[in-house]
């Protein structure tokens, strides 16, 4: 259906601005969103403009700017009832300079032109001050990984970089110790003046141990002690050839054991026990003829 069709069967079409925001400030560097939302739109087109600028910066979907940074986002929205149908037209400036500022329309081309005007306002970037936070695990065990992270912001983009240092001497790849074991990781969130950098090594040993330093400029530094658990790790897997059972306390069993001394064979075990055995009944006799001994013994005297 073109645009007389569509007036034909709806004679009394007219579009609609939506209320949004007509005052948007924002600081340079920053991303301005400028919103124009129309209900009842039809087969019109909605161009953005400078209102001090007959040449368009957006024709529909189409950006008429050799500006990188401003784009526009179409979408539209269905309405209950036939003539609600909410179109939005959203302007988005990246990267917001000064000479940005000022009023723009949004403009419906059709043969009265329908307007909106919208303003914005650029002011200074703010001075941020470069940040920097360095976590990780600081207790390690043995062959376990490990995992330190850097959050670097800067004072108005996020770093393209930080330098690792371990005991004093920057972290390479080529170090000897760490070969085929050292990952780095760089992390840019967008949008965002942070970089978030994650150092791993993997399967510490005990030379790993010691003061890593995350450092984002020459006055900007943190440290970070790990120390490494000397001990298996928890998955460590058993092994039952080269598994050595602990000693057995000898006293428990009967006998004592000195480092050159075996222990009984079977065949004396047997005999042991046989003799133990044994004992509590030569022991009771013993005990009966001495207190006979000593009764009759008494009588005869």
């Amino acid at each position: 259906m073109d645009s007389h069709d569509y007036y034909r069967s709806h004679p009394s079409s007219v579009p609609i601005f939506l209320p949004v925001p007509t005052e948007i400030t924002v600081h340079q560097g920053e991303t301005a969103h400028l919103r124009c939302r129309i209900q009842n739109l039809g087969p019109k087109f909605v161009v953005w403009r400078k209102a001090d600028d007959e040449s368009p910066l957006t024709l529909g979907k189409m950006t008429f700017t050799p500006d990188s940074d401003v784009e526009v986002q179409l979408e539209e929205i269905p309405g209950h009832e036939e003539g609600e149908e909410e179109s939005r037209y959203d302007l988005v400036i990246k990267n917001v300079s000064q000479d940005q500022a000022g009023v723009y329309a949004c403009q419906i081309s059709a043969t009265n032109n329908y307007t909106q005007n919208i303003t914005l306002h650029v002011l200074d970037p703010v001075k941020y001050k470069p940040e920097l936070e360095l976590t990780g695990t600081e207790y390690v065990s043995l062959m376990e990984d490990i995992r330190l992270v850097c959050n670097a912001t800067g004072a108005q983009t996020a770093p393209d970089a930080v330098d690792w240092f371990f005991n004093g001497e920057p972290i390479t790849d080529t170090r000897g110790p760490w070969q085929d074991r050292l990952v780095r990781l760089n992390n840019k969130p967008i949008p965002g003046r942070s970089l978030i950098s994650e150092l791993i090594i993997k399967r510490a040993t005990m030379e790993d141990r010691g003061h890593y330093v995350c450092r984002l400029t020459k006055k900007l530094a943190k440290g970070f002690k790990v120390h490494i658990l000397n001990g298996r790790p928890p998955d460590y897997s058993y092994d039952k050839k080269n598994h050595k059972e602990p000693k057995r306390d000898m006293l428990s069993e009967g006998y004592s054991m000195g480092e050159e001394t075996q222990p009984p064979s079977q065949e004396s075990s047997h005999s042991s026990s046989g003799a133990a055995a044994f004992w509590p009944h030569t022991h009771i006799f013993t005990v009966l003829m001495l207190c006979l001994k000593l009764t009759y013994g008494s009588l005869g005297s």
